[in-house]
């Protein structure tokens, strides 16, 4: 309960409000963001935007989306890490190294352009 009153005189709720207007979207960079933090920012913000879609890429890099605008500025920003990973991975077979973490990375992200693309806001 006290997070939540905290969380109403929160400065920046209202930033994070004006960067989602503005962009479309909302980067998290740290650990220290979780899903609980996250759904308490979107109960706040639900009155001002009808859709808000949160991601989590690994457990520094999270995105609130709000708009098309913003899944897609997202979606070019994961491709650019897939190809980041595509060619780490291609570099790591090429020694002979195990590449099964970066698999596991670029299907993950694979599944998150794939759940934004079919993600639709309502008008």
């Amino acid at each position: 309960m006290e997070r939540n009153a905290m969380l109403e005189h929160d400065p920046f709720i209202p930033v994070l409000a004006e960067k989602l207007h503005i962009h479309g979207y909302y980067a998290f960079y740290g650990e220290h963001y979780n899903e609980t933090d996250m759904e308490q920012y979107r109960k706040h913000l639900f009155t001002t935007f009808n859709n808000i879609v949160w991601i989590e890429l690994d457990e520094r890099k999270k995105y609130m989306i709000v708009d098309h605008r913003g899944r897609n500025t997202v979606m070019k920003l994961i491709e650019g890490m897939l190809n980041t990973r595509r060619t780490l991975r291609a570099n790591q077979a090429m020694a002979g190294t195990d590449t099964r973490g970066v698999d596991q990375e670029i299907a993950h992200f694979s599944k998150q352009v794939h759940m934004l693309k079919f993600t639709t806001f309502r008008p």
